[in-house]
C-alpha cells in the first residue's frame, strides 16, 4: 500500500517518460484573442517550427529484464558444469543437478548472475503469491528450483570477474537506454538482508523428474506469468495516482483552514496530472513490451482471457482435439487469441457493424475444420461467454431489461455470481473500480463516434438520460468508479469527441505532447479510430481520470471553479502584457519577431477554454492538471525563456540587480519579485556564461553574455575601467563594431527548472530516492512500481521546490523587465542622447541602451570607489537604485503571478507572495 508523504509522496513498502518548439521562427501579427476559425477554436493555428526531441530512452520493463536475467542464470549454469553432469537434459531439472556439482565442488559464483537469479525469483514470487494462484503447476515448479538453486549458490564463494568487452559498451550506451543508471548502481552497491520468505536459507531438494518441460517451452507458455504481473503493476501505479488526490483533498480543507488564497491548489494539479502522466507513459511502454514478448496479447480481451479463461481454454483444445479434421496444427497461443476475440465481442455493441459475433465462430471452425458437433460445442461455449460478461460487467440498462437473462446465467453457474469478480483483490483497477468496466463503457462509445457525422456533435437523447445510471453520483457516500457511468458516456466523452475533432486537440499536433499531456493524445487516437480495440494506456488514462473526480469527492466542483479562473487569469495576463508593450513608445518589443511568435504560440491554447465544452470533461482534476502542465511548462516556461529576453531585458536587470547585491547597496528581500526571478536565473549559462561575477568582472561577464568574445569583452571592460568619460559617445563606435554578428545564447528551460528536464526531457540524471527504507528498496528493487515512484518522487520535490518560478508569468515579467529598462534610460536622461546614436549609426535604440549600460552603470559597480556617487551626464547612479525600487515594488502580485504559490512545513503553509482571489469575469 502507498501512503503520501509530505506533500503526497509515494512511500511504498512493497514499491517502490515529444518535442516542443522553442517559438523563434516568425509568424505573422499576434492574433485577437476574440477571433475564432471554428467556434471551437480561437486564434490561427501556430507554427511550432522544429521539434526538438525528448531522451526518449527505450529502457527495458520488467518482462524484457526479468527474461532476459532468467536465460543469462540458464546459460551461466549450463555453461558452468560439465556436460556429464547435465547429460543433455534441456529441461529446467539439469539446474538442480548443476546446483549441486557446484555445492560439491565449491564452485566460485559470478555475483552478477547471483543478481539475475533474485530478479527472477523475485518476479515469479510476486506473481505466485497473487490472487491469480501464480499460474500452472509447471511455473509454480520452476519457482521451486529456482529458490534452491539460491540457496545453494549463495553459500558457495563469489567470484571477481571483470565485466565483458559486451556488458561494458552497454553501460558505455546506459546514458541512452537506462533512466535509472545512476540509481542502479547504487542499488547494486547494498549488500541488505534478503527477506527470508522470498529468500529462504534453506529449501527441501525438488524431485529432477518431477515434470520434464523443455526451457523454451517454458519460457513461450508465460504469458499468463507476464498478464499477471501486468495488471499488479497496473494496480500499483493506479493506488500511487490515487494517492495524489486524496492530497489534493486534503490540501484544500488545509488552505482553507489557514485563509491561504484558493489558486495555491493549483500546484497540486499539477502535482497530481505528473504523477497520472507519468503512469499512463508507463502503461504505454509495459503495453508495448507485454505484445512484443507475447504477440498474441494484442488486446486486453486476449489478456483477460489469458486470465480468467484458463478452463475454457483447455475445452477449446480438447474439443479442437476431437473434432477437427484439418491439418492446420494450434497453439494455445491461438486459442487464447480466439476467447479474448468472443469477449470482445460482447464489449463491442451488438449494432456496431464490425462486431463478429455472428461470424467468429464459424471463422474459427472454418480455420481448423471443426465438424458440426464440436462447432455445436463452440457455440454454446460462445454462449456461455456472453452470459460471464452480462455477469462481470452489467451496465443499469442490461440489468433493468435482461433480469432473466441474468438469472439464467446464474442458473448455468449454479449459485449467484458476484458482478466486477475477475480483479476482485486489486484496489484500485479491481471490484468497485474495475478497470475492465471502463473498457466496456469505451468501447460501447466507440460505437457512437463511429456513427455520428464529422461535422456532428453527440448528443444524449433526453428521454435516455440517466440510461446508464445516475446524473450525479453521490458524492460523499460512494467510492464506486461504475457510479459515473452516466457522467462519462453523457458528458465527458462526447466533450472529448467534440475537442478531438474540432477542439485544440484534433486542430493542432501538441508540443511534448507525449510528455506533458498523453491522455489528450489517447483520447484523440481513440477518437480518430473507433473501430480498434480499447488499448490498455487509454483505459488506464480515463480510469485515472474518474479516479481523480472520486477522490476529490464534494471538492469537484471548486477545483473546477479555481481551474477555470486560474486558466483565464494566465490568458488576462499574457493578453494584458501584449497590449501594454505596443503603448511603450520607447520600446521596439511589440515589433519583435520572437515577442510576436511565441504570443501567437500561446494563445492557441486559450482555445481549452471555449465554452462548448463542457466543464466536468475539460477542467476535471486530472484533465485541468494536464492542461496546466502544457501552460506552465511549455508555454510560460519553454516560450516565455524566449519572450523574457527577447529586448535583453532580462540580462540588463538581472546584472543590475546583481551588480548592487555584490556591492551591498541592496539586499535580498527587498524586492521580493526580483529575488525570485534572481534566484530562478541563478544557474543560467546563457545569462552568467559560468559562475556569478564578482565585483570587477560584471562588464566583461555581461559582454561575453552579449555575444562577444573574450578577447573583444576585456577590451571593453578595460575601455570601462576609468569611469572618468563624459562623451555620450565614448565606445559606440568600438562598442558597434565588435557586436555586428553576434548572437546571444538563448535561455534554455531547462537550466531553469529541474522539473522541466525531469516532465519534458525525460532526463532522470542524478534521481535519488529519499522515501523509501532499506528494505522498502530491498524487497521492491527492479520493479516498475519502485522505478516510478523513485522518479514521480523526484520530479515531485523539484515541482514544489520550483512553484514560484512556475507561478510568474514570464509573458507579464517580460513587459515589465522592458517597461523599467524604457524608464531607466528615461530616468538617467539617455533618451536623446539614443536618439541621435540611432540616427547616426542606424542601430536601434537598444544596441546603444547596453553600451551605455554596461560601460557607464556597471562600469561604476565594478571599478568605481562610490558607485552610488558616481555621475554620468550630471545624473548619478544612485537614480538607478531608487528607480528599481520604486518601480518593481509597485508591481502589484496579480499582475504577474497566475496562481498562488505557497511554502510549507510541518506545522502551518504561508503564501510566498500573496495574491489577490482572482477575478471571476
Amino acid at each position: 500500500m502507498a501512503k503520501g508523504k509530505g506533500k503526497g509522496r509515494n512511500n511504498n513498502k512493497k514499491k517502490n517518460g515529444g518535442g516542443g518548439g522553442r517559438g523563434r521562427n516568425p509568424s505573422g501579427n499576434i492574433p485577437a484573442s476574440s477571433s475564432s476559425s471554428t467556434p471551437f477554436l480561437k486564434g490561427q493555428i501556430p507554427d511550432f517550427g522544429e521539434r526538438k526531441k525528448a531522451n526518449h530512452r527505450n529502457y527495458q520493463t520488467l518482462y524484457s529484464r526479468y527474461k532476459a536475467a532468467t536465460h543469462r542464470f540458464l546459460e551461466y549454469m549450463r555453461n558452468s558444469v560439465p556436460e556429464v553432469i547435465i547429460a543433455g537434459d534441456k529441461s529446467v531439472n539439469f539446474l538442480v543437478s548443476a546446483a549441486d556439482w557446484m555445492a560439491v565442488t565449491s564452485y566460485a559464483v559470478d555475483p552478477i548472475v547471483l543478481k539475475d537469479l533474485k530478479l527472477c525469483i523475485r518476479s515469479r514470487t510476486r506473481v505466485a503469491e497473487s490472487v491469480f494462484g501464480g499460474g500452472d503447476a509447471t511455473h509454480k515448479y520452476f519457482l521451486d528450483i529456482l529458490v534452491y538453486c539460491w540457496t545453494v549458490l549463495r553459500t558457495l564463494p563469489v567470484a571477481t570477474v571483470d565485466k565483458p568487452l559486451q556488458e561494458l559498451e552497454e553501460v558505455g550506451d546506459s546514458k541512452d537506454s537506462h533512466l535509472f543508471s545512476a540509481f542502479g548502481e547504487e542499488l547494486e552497491m547494498e549488500e541488505e538482508e534478503e527477506d527470508p520468505d522470498i529468500f529462504p536459507t534453506t529449501v527441501p531438494r525438488p524431485m529432477p523428474d518431477k515434470i520434464r518441460l523443455t526451457i523454451e517451452e517454458l519460457t513461450s507458455s508465460d504469458d499468463r506469468n507476464d498478464a499477471i504481473l501486468f495488471l499488479i503493476t497496473l494496480d500499483e501505479l493506479m493506488s500511487m495516482v490515487a494517492l495524489q488526490y486524496q492530497v489534493i483533498l486534503k490540501s484544500i480543507k488545509t488552505y482553507r483552514e489557514q485563509m491561504v488564497p484558493e489558486s495555491a491548489i493549483i500546484e497540486h494539479l499539477l502535482e497530481a496530472a505528473v504523477t497520472s502522466n507519468f503512469a499512463i507513459q508507463q502503461v504505454q511502454q509495459l503495453e508495448m513490451e507485454l505484445q512484443a514478448q507475447h504477440q498474441h496479447l494484442t488486446t486486453p480481451y486476449r489478456l483477460l482471457s489469458t486470465l480468467v479463461l484458463p478452463e475454457l481454454t483447455s475445452n477449446v483444445d480438447d474439443i479442437l482435439r476431437k473434432h477437427s479434421n484439418g491439418t492446420k496444427e494450434w497453439k494455445k497461443q491461438d486459442i487464447i487469441s480466439y476467447l479474448g476475440d468472443c469477449l470482445e465481442c460482447f464489449f463491442i455493441n451488438p449494432s456496431d457493424e464490425w462486431n463478429r459475433k455472428e461470424t467468429i465462430v464459424q471463422d474459427f471452425c472454418s480455420e481448423y475444420d471443426v465438424d458440426s458437433s464440436g462447432r455445436a460445442q463452440l457455440e454454446q461455449m460462445f454462449m456461455a461467454i456472453q452470459y460471464l460478461v452480462i455477469l462481470e460487467v452489467p451496465l443499469k440498462m442490461e440489468i433493468n431489461s435482461s433480469t432473466e437473462k441474468l438469472r439464467a446465467a446464474q442458473a448455468r453457474l449454479g449459485k449467484p455470481s458476484q458482478s466486477h469478480s475477475w480483479l476482485i483483490n486489486s484496489k484500485y483497477i479491481g471490484g468497485d473500480r474495475s478497470i475492465h468496466h471502463t473498457i466496456r463503457l469505451l468501447q460501447g462509445f466507440a460505437g457512437v463516434i463511429d456513427r455520428t457525422p464529422m461535422n456532428s456533435k453527440a448528443y444524449q437523447n433526453p428521454s435516455m438520460t440517466g440510461y446508464f445510471g445516475s446524473t450525479n453520483w453521490l458524492m460523499g457516500r460512494s467510492r464506486k468508479i461504475r457510479d459515473m457511468d452516466e457522467l462519462l458516456m453523457s458528458t465527458i466523452l462526447p466533450s472529448w469527441m467534440s475537442m478531438a475533432r474540432h477542439g485544440i486537440v484534433g486542430k493542432m499536433r501538441f508540443p511534448r505532447e507525449s510528455e506533458l499531456c498523453p491522455l489528450f493524445m489517447q483520447l484523440k487516437y481513440y477518437v480518430d479510430n473507433p473501430r480498434k480495440a480499447v488499448s490498455w494506456s487509454l483505459a488506464f488514462g480515463v480510469h485515472a481520470m474518474l479516479t481523480g473526480i472520486l477522490e476529490v469527492d464534494r471538492e469537484i466542483y471548486e477545483i473546477m471553479r479555481v481551474s477555470k479562473a486560474v486558466f483565464e487569469q494566465f490568458f488576462a495576463q499574457t493578453v494584458n502584457a501584449a497590449k501594454l508593450s505596443m503603448k511603450e513608445k520607447s520600446s521596439d518589443m511589440s515589433n519583435s519577431e520572437v515577442w510576436k511568435h511565441n504570443l501567437c504560440m500561446v494563445s492557441i491554447f486559450e482555445s481549452f477554454g471555449v465554452k462548448v465544452f463542457q466543464e466536468q470533461a475539460i477542467w476535471n482534476p486530472l484533465c485541468s492538471g494536464t492542461i496546466f502542465s502544457v501552460l506552465s511548462l511549455f508555454c510560460n516556461l519553454e516560450a516565455g525563456c524566449s519572450a523574457i529576453d527577447c529586448q535583453a531585458q532580462l540580462r540588463i536587470v538581472m546584472y543590475l540587480y546583481h551588480g548592487l547585491l555584490i556591492n551591498d547597496i541592496i539586499h535580498a528581500g527587498e524586492i521580493p519579485l526580483l529575488d525570485i526571478i534572481y534566484d530562478s536565473f541563478k544557474e543560467c549559462k546563457a545569462l552568467w556564461q559560468g559562475g556569478l561575477p564578482r565585483k570587477g568582472e560584471l562588464v566583461q561577464r555581461f559582454w561575453i553574455c552579449f555575444g562577444m568574445s573574450l578577447k573583444d569583452s576585456k577590451q571593453m571592460a578595460e575601455n570601462a575601467r576609468p569611469c572618468d568619460s563624459t562623451s555620450p559617445f565614448d565606445g559606440f563606435a568600438e562598442g558597434i563594431k565588435l557586436c555586428r554578428g553576434r548572437k546571444m545564447n538563448p535561455i534554455e528551460p531547462s537550466e531553469l527548472a529541474m522539473s522541466f528536464r525531469r516532465i519534458c526531457e525525460r532526463d532522470f540524471t542524478g534521481v535519488c530516492d529519499k522515501y523509501h527504507t532499506p528494505e522498502q528498496k530491498r524487497n521492491s528493487a527492479g520493479t516498475e512500481q519502485y522505478l516510478f515512484a523513485v522518479r514521480t518522487n523526484d520530479t515531485l520535490d523539484h515541482l514544489e521546490k520550483e512553484n514560484r518560478l512556475l507561478s510568474i508569468n514570464f509573458f507579464s515579467v517580460a513587459y515589465y523587465l522592458e517597461q523599467f529598462v524604457c524608464s531607466l534610460g528615461r530616468v538617467l536622461e539617455w533618451e536623446s542622447h539614443l536618439q541621435s546614436f540611432k540616427q547616426q549609426s542606424g542601430t536601434n535604440m537598444r544596441q546603444g541602451f547596453v553600451i551605455l549600460f554596461t560601460q557607464h552603470l556597471l562600469g561604476a559597480l565594478d571599478f568605481a570607489e562610490d558607485p552610488m556617487n558616481y555621475e554620468f551626464l550630471d545624473v548619478p547612479m544612485g537614480v538607478a537604485l531608487t528607480m528599481l525600487q520604486e518601480f518593481f515594488v509597485r508591481i502589484p502580485s496579480r499582475n504577474v503571478m497566475w496562481f498562488q504559490a505557497v511554502q510549507s512545513d510541518e506545522n502551518e503553509v504561508r503564501a510566498v507572495t500573496n495574491v489577490s482571489q482572482l477575478n471571476n469575469n
